[in-house]
């Protein structure tokens, strides 16, 4: 019932009280000061019981409307949190076709124009110099094919699949002479572990495979001289892998940032900005984490739990 429908009705119910009193003080055979004083008694009665009814209004009235504006302010706190999400997802939108446009345009410039090189007939061409761009068409497109595979990891990386046990000296020896083949820095790639030959870890074995391709590109290609060491150890109850490199290094103010999704340091680097945080998100789906060890000073480390027990 509406309030003001409500004040109505309690008004009329104290008139049809006030009406009864003056039906009853017109009867002839009782005494009119009796009368007066029982008509006066049902009055304040009635008013009594509007006045309690009032206040019984009032409350209800008051509790819906703290119910309503906690509801307004519940609703209004999904909407910030859903315009807070859409303006990330705009952002990141934003982001990605900055990237992807910045990392496709450089290839295939150049698949285009020594393409157009190889294939026209006036310009005279040694021998040598076919083979060179031959070399360098095969290269663009070897990094574009690398740049698409990386976005179709991101959106297909967090299916874990089936568990297995991995035996973690040979995936990462298996990692470290893979690197090797293609280590044109000539830089010391290395494995260290103190674990048995025989340790193995139940988890997803292609999943840590990329986390672990991830850290160590990331690795060679911010390192000029020096070295990149994967180490492996137990520490507590958790498999800790770590990548650390004698390279640039990373600021401070940029440690946690690295993680964010299409953050890049240099801009004229390879890459999209994908590779951190889709170690990171995998690694926390296996139950683990990748993480900045801020305690190195001689480069850039990053640390790849894994739980021992899965």
């Amino acid at each position: 019932m509406k309030p003001l429908r409500i004040l109505v009705f309690l008004t009329l119910l104290l008139l049809s009280a006030q009406v009864s009193v003056a039906d009853d003080s017109a009867l002839p055979d009782v005494d009119v000061s009796q009368q007066l004083a029982e008509a006066e008694k049902r009055a304040d009665n009635w008013k009594m019981a509007f006045w309690v009814m009032t206040g019984v209004y009032i409350f209800v009235y008051i509790m819906g409307r703290r119910r309503l504006v906690r509801k307004i302010w519940a609703r209004n706190k999904e909407l910030k949190l859903a315009l807070d999400k859409a303006q990330e997802s705009d952002r990141l939108k934003t982001a990605f076709i900055r990237n992807i446009s910045h990392e496709v345009r450089t290839p295939l410039n150049a698949i285009n124009g020594f393409s157009q090189l190889l294939c026209s007939s006036d310009f005279e061409l040694s021998q040598e110099e076919r083979q060179d761009m031959k070399d360098r068409i095969s290269k663009s497109a070897e990094t574009l094919t690398d740049i698409f595979s990386e976005v179709l990891e991101m959106s297909e990386g967090e299916s874990l699949h089936s568990r297995s046990d991995v035996d973690v000296n040979t995936l990462c020896r298996e990692m470290i002479e893979e690197q090797k083949k293609v280590n044109e820095k000539g830089l010391d790639i290395r494995h260290a572990s103190s674990l048995p030959d025989d340790f193995k870890v139940h988890t997803n074995e292609p999943n840590v495979r990329l986390i672990l391709r991830h850290l160590l590109d990331n690795a060679v290609k911010f390192t000029e001289k020096g070295g990149v060491t994967l180490n492996c150890e137990i520490i507590g109850q958790q498999l800790v892998m770590s990548v650390a490199d004698t390279g640039i290094g990373i600021d401070p103010d940029n440690r946690e940032r690295i993680f964010d999704n299409f953050v890049k340091l240099d801009d004229y680097a390879d890459g999209v900005g994908l590779g951190l945080p889709l170690s990171r998100r995998i690694a926390r789906l296996l139950g683990g984490d990748v993480t900045y060890d801020y305690g190195y000073t001689g480069g850039a480390r990053f640390l790849f739990t894994l739980p021992i027990k899965a």
